[in-house]
């Protein structure tokens, strides 16, 4: 289950419209076992984590979860992780840049050792509004029912012993299970019983509707926090400057209906006023069209109305709210509807 690269899950999905529809109207079962996971413990690792995604991360609790990104000496964003702290002087890191665990790994100090897990580690994700009504029967106890966003737990599920985690790539309810890889293969077959499988196009089609960036695609064009709407997850201190353009989400014609369109890797990212500089878009059944995410220079509204694509692969470009649901990773759209839960009345 651990086989996977981010390009090559890319290209999985028979039908990520599909798959997306059933996501947000029920569930799915996706395979993040590309994901790199670093464990740093000791009584350091709290600051050395914290030092490395400019934000203060002491006064996390234990069985909490932040959002996290890691920007480089002149305050641009290369990529996000997630920061799961396992007890006082133990977190985990999870970041689908392999270059964070090489850089957090060169820190590593007798205060705070860092250990890259990602090898025996397999993570899958139930996404969907009876996420929680699939996968709680299979659990020894109901701690579940009481997570909180952006916390996780320890139960067994399907007899494997996981850390489930209350998040999820896609904006929608869902969860996140961490096992080792020894148990990995027999949870997925488990899961996949009830569970459909999507691929990680699909994923992509979700977070692109719920507004949240990738670091392969709206990162790569050099943006600060505050250029990609992130202010508020690193520290005031260490946020730089930036404001010569911002990440909005579009919508757009297109004379070849995309499933998914990444910007060219040779294409230019000078950015002038009237245009869009697009970063990701796929069609999606919920906006009814083209939806996409990319850059604009911040300015007065008339110069909103009437952006060009200077690659020319959009046109009748609108701005949309962003995003659909929770850009800053707040409140997780919807709570558990009581009727699809069948252990509810237990």
């Amino acid at each position: 289950m651990t086989g996977f690269t981010l390009e090559t899950w890319r290209r999985q999905a028979v039908c990520p419209e599909r798959e997306a529809e059933r996501c947000r109207q029920g569930v799915a079962l996706f395979d993040f076992s590309f994901m790199s996971v670093v464990r740093a413990s000791g009584a350091g690792s709290a600051a050395l984590i914290s030092d490395y995604v400019q934000r203060d991360l002491s006064n996390m609790s234990v069985g909490g979860i932040r959002y996290c990104v890691h920007a480089d000496p002149e305050h641009r964003v290369r990529s996000d992780l997630t920061v799961w702290k396992v007890d006082d002087q133990v977190f985990e890191v999870m970041t689908g840049e392999a270059a964070d665990v090489k850089s957090l790994a060169a820190q590593s100090t007798y205060r705070a050792r860092v250990e890259d897990i990602s090898a025996c580690t397999a993570i899958f994700a139930v996404q969907g509004p009876l996420s929680l009504a699939r996968i709680l029967p299979a659990c020894d106890e109901r701690s579940l029912e009481r997570l909180g966003y952006f916390s996780f737990c320890d139960v067994n599920i399907h007899g494997v012993p996981a850390r489930i985690g209350r998040l999820g790539y896609t904006g929608e309810r869902g969860f996140e299970l961490v096992v080792h890889v020894d148990d990995g293969q027999h949870l997925w077959e488990a899961l996949s019983q009830t569970i459909e499988v999507a691929g990680f196009a699909t994923a992509d089609v979700l977070r692109i509707e719920a507004g949240f960036s990738l670091f392969c695609n709206e990162f790569s064009v050099g943006a600060t926090a505050k250029e990609l709407g992130m202010s508020h997850f690193v520290d005031s201190t260490v946020e730089g400057p930036g404001d010569s353009m911002s990440l909005v989400c579009f919508s757009a014609t297109a004379k070849q209906k995309p499933v998914l369109w990444q910007r060219p890797p040779d294409a230019t990212v000078n950015l002038r006023q009237g245009e869009l500089l697009a970063t990701s878009a796929c069609f999606s059944a919920l906006a009814g069209s083209v939806l996409g995410l990319g850059y604009v220079v911040p300015g007065p509204i008339e110069t909103m109305v009437s952006l060009v694509d200077p690659l020319g692969c959009f046109e009748d470009i609108t701005l949309r709210p962003r995003p659909f649901f929770d850009p800053e990773k707040k409140s997780v759209l919807g709570g558990w509807d009581p009727q699809l839960n069948p252990m509810s009345s237990a």
